[in-house]
C-alpha cells in the first residue's frame, strides 16, 4: 500500500496534477500546497506532497469545525510543519487558513502559526492571540523597518474564529470569518525567507518569555501558493462557518 501511495504521488507531482483535498470544492483547489484537516488526530499532509506535521506533547483529539480538531494545553503542545510547505514563504504570493478557538484567557500572547527563526523582526511570519487586546497580532517583517503594517485584526469573541491571511505582491490582508478586516502596503515588497520550520505554538518568542504556547482547539489549516481573492476566502469559510461549530465536545 504505501508503495501505490508513493507512485501516486510521484505521478501527481511529474505530470502537474494537483491531489485533492476532501470535500473542497475544484476551485478551491487550485494552489493548495498543504491541508491538514486533523481529523482522527492526525497531522497529516493531505494534499499528498508530503508536507506532513510533527506533533510534539501531548496533543489530544477535540470537537473541530468539521469532524476532529486537535487540542492543545497551553504548555508542552506544538506542531511543526516538514517538506515543501516551507518553501513559499519567501517573495511570492500565499494564503494561510485555518481555525483556532482558545481556552484560556492569558495576559500574554498566545503563539498561534509562526515561520521565525529569532524572537526579533526580521525575516519573520508570526501570528499571535493577543486576549488582552482581542486581536491576532500579525507580524509580517523583513526588517524592523520593512514590513506590512496594519495588518493586525480585532476579534469580537473568544469562541471560534477563522483566521485567513494573504500575500499579494506588495499587498498583505487578513480576514476574519471570511471578512476583510485589515490590509496592509508596502510599495518594496517583504521577503520572509528564513530556515525555521512552519509551526503552530511554537513561536520562538515561547522561549524567550514574551509569548506562550496556544491553549485550545485548531482545526482546518490551509496553504495556497497563490492569494485568494475576498470572494474565495469567503466561499472557503463557508464550508464550515463558526456558528455551526460545535462548543461542547460531550454534547
Amino acid at each position: 500500500m504505501k508503495s501505490v501511495t508513493l507512485y501516486a504521488v510521484s505521478f501527481f507531482v511529474l505530470f502537474g496534477i494537483q491531489p485533492t483535498a476532501p470535500g473542497t470544492p475544484s476551485f478551491l483547489q487550485e494552489g493548495l500546497v498543504a491541508y491538514y484537516s486533523f481529523n482522527d488526530c492526525s497531522a497529516r499532509d493531505e494534499t499528498g506532497y508530503g508536507s506532513d506535521g510533527i506533533t510534539y506533547g501531548n496533543i489530544g483529539c477535540w470537537c473541530g469545525v468539521e469532524d476532529d480538531g486537535l487540542l492543545l494545553d497551553g504548555i508542552d503542545d506544538y506542531i511543526e510543519f516538514q517538506g515543501r510547505v516551507n518553501q513559499y514563504f519567501t517573495t511570492s504570493d500565499f494564503t494561510i487558513s485555518f481555525y483556532f478557538r482558545p481556552e484560556q484567557y492569558l495576559v500574554f500572547r498566545q503563539s498561534l502559526l509562526s515561520k521565525r527563526q529569532e524572537c526579533e523582526e526580521f525575516t519573520m511570519l508570526d501570528l499571535l492571540l493577543d486576549m488582552s487586546s482581542q486581536e491576532v497580532r500579525t507580524e509580517f517583517h523583513e526588517t524592523p523597518d520593512k514590513f506590512f503594517p496594519g495588518l493586525t485584526p480585532a476579534l469580537d469573541t473568544t469562541a471560534w474564529v477563522h483566521f485567513a491571511l494573504t500575500r499579494e505582491g506588495t499587498r498583505a490582508f487578513t480576514y476574519i470569518n471570511g471578512h476583510l478586516a485589515r490590509k496592509g502596503f508596502r510599495c518594496s515588497g517583504v521577503d520572509i525567507s528564513n530556515e525555521a520550520p512552519l509551526s503552530f505554538g511554537n513561536s520562538p518568542c515561547v522561549q524567550s518569555g514574551n509569548a506562550r504556547r496556544f491553549k485550545g482547539v485548531l482545526d482546518e489549516l490551509r496553504v495556497y501558493d497563490r492569494a485568494l481573492p475576498p470572494e474565495e476566502i469567503w466561499q472557503l469559510y463557508r464550508q464550515y462557518p463558526v456558528e455551526n461549530a460545535q462548543m461542547d465536545c460531550m454534547t
